[in-house]
């Protein structure tokens, strides 16, 4: 029982393995094709397959199908940059609980650490995905103005808006001039801009970017002068990037109590479980223990929310 158990952890491990260096395989290709495919797509074919990776099976891009009800962690993965299906993460998140479930098992028998440990494996996934969209979505937010400038600056010089669109792809660092290239291309096969814009509004998820998309767009059919505007936006973005550092800088210990004081009594809780089972099992066996836990788990729900109310940053 025990070397059979042995080598369905090990081939679970070797799955996971696997997926996560197909995952990051794919990542560095697209990464390296990425400066030769800036100059390179000349056939339509080209252009294409450079949106494949965002076209769902039907043909129809995910974000103009306005007739089909969008996969909100299909849209997650985009905003993320993850080059998976939705199907494909479930894997990810099952092949993980799965493992970290063998692990216990093969640690504590058959008892509720096996449980435990099976959704913490299958939350891990969705927590890194989170973090990464995140992640992404600030550096966006961080080059979005110095690409309204490239926006204006080649406007002033004679261009249009789909050549300016150019120019932050060339110009810009990532995941902006990812974002603004895939709207050029969309452009090139044939979508209008406001239509591109509004799909990159909907991949990134960024308010910042939705301001710019709606001024371009009121400007494209009333008229103005947009490249001012743009360069008014971006100091506008600026001023309050530095205001919204400042208020985290200074929330910063207020954040890290918060977050201190909700997990030590769980780190605590967990380790005496796992390091001294008889001292803490009639927590779970007595009745008494599953409400002392109960007014625990709420008592710590609403002081994290109490803290982080006081502390967002909108």
């Amino acid at each position: 029982m025990s070397m059979s158990v042995i080598f369905i952890a090990a081939a679970a491990a070797i799955g996971v393995g696997l997926v996560v260096y197909g995952i990051v395989g794919a990542g560095r290709a697209a990464a390296s094709a990425e400066p030769s495919a800036r100059v390179t797509y000349r056939t339509l074919a080209d252009v294409r397959e450079q949106l494949r990776r965002r076209f769902e099976p039907t043909g129809a891009p995910v974000w103009i199908a306005a007739n089909q009800k969008v996969n909100s962690l299909a849209a997650d993965l985009a905003s993320a940059d993850l080059q998976l299906r939705p199907y494909e993460f479930r894997l990810v998140q099952t092949a993980s609980a799965l493992l970290f479930a063998l692990i216990a098992l093969l640690r504590f028998g058959i008892s509720i650490p096996v449980v435990i440990l099976a959704i913490i494996g299958f939350a891990l996934p969705a927590l890194y995905l989170r973090n990464r969209r995140g992640h992404r979505l600030a550096q966006f937010e961080t080059e979005l103005p110095r690409a309204m400038e490239l926006m204006a600056n080649s406007m002033k010089a004679g261009q249009s808006i789909a050549q300016s669109m150019r120019a932050v792809t060339e110009n810009a660092g990532p995941p902006v001039s990812d974002e603004f290239g895939l709207a050029s291309r969309e452009i090139e096969l044939g979508a209008s801009i406001e239509s591109a814009l509004g799909n990159m509004v909907k991949r990134i998820g960024s308010s910042d970017l939705r301001l710019v998309v709606m001024v371009i767009t009121i400007q494209h059919s009333v008229g103005g002068d947009l490249p001012a505007i743009l360069i008014s936006l971006g100091d506008t973005m600026k001023q309050r990037a530095e205001m919204r550092a400042e208020v985290l800088a200074s929330t910063a210990q207020s954040r890290a109590s918060s977050l201190i004081i909700t997990l030590l009594p769980i780190a605590a809780a967990l380790g005496l479980y796992f390091l001294v089972p008889d001292y803490f099992r009639p927590m779970f066996t007595n009745p008494l223990g599953w409400f002392m836990l109960a007014i625990a788990a709420v008592m710590l729900g609403i002081g994290n929310f109490i803290i982080r109310r006081l502390t967002a940053v909108t």
